[in-house]
């Protein structure tokens, strides 16, 4: 009535896929839209989309998203193409890229922060990192 439709268009931010607590999934792990996991992941993560992880959600191996929000923890590399926000329940151990990173009080990160656009520079593991200074017994 009144040229309404009666469907419902889905929202955009609705979750598309769920990995639920107490699961497991091994190898690479592609998806669209947005994808929560409060289970584990083995193996590479890969999308255009958002990657919800949970508070139990648990991400060995890279990450390549869109958006990554975390309350998790993640071992390996995330590189994201808009955005990245760690919760202050969330671990990283690896590199971050992000054009804009959220840490809450509370995450950790073992790695390198690098806020550029992924497109301009991406995690190269034959960059080196910036070295610390070293008193000059070590010069040659």
């Amino acid at each position: 009535m009144f040229g309404r439709s009666s469907k419902k268009m889905p929202r955009q931010e609705a979750i598309s896929a769920f990995l639920g607590a107490g699961t497991q999934y091994h190898g690479q792990f592609n998806f669209q839209g947005v994808v929560r996991i409060d289970g584990g992941v083995i193996g590479d993560i890969i999308s255009d989309g958002t990657l919800v992880l949970g508070e139990q959600g648990y991400v060995e191996g890279r990450i390549q998203v869109a958006e990554l929000v975390s309350s998790g923890h993640i071992v390996g590399d995330v590189e994201a193409a808009s955005r990245a926000t760690l919760f202050n329940r969330s671990s990283l151990c690896g590199n971050l890229l992000a054009p804009a990173v959220i840490i809450e009080e509370g995450a950790t990160i073992n790695g390198f922060v690098r806020m550029a656009a992924p497109e301009n520079a991406a995690l190269d593991e034959s960059e080196a990192p910036p070295q610390a200074l070293t008193s000059g017994d070590d010069a040659p």
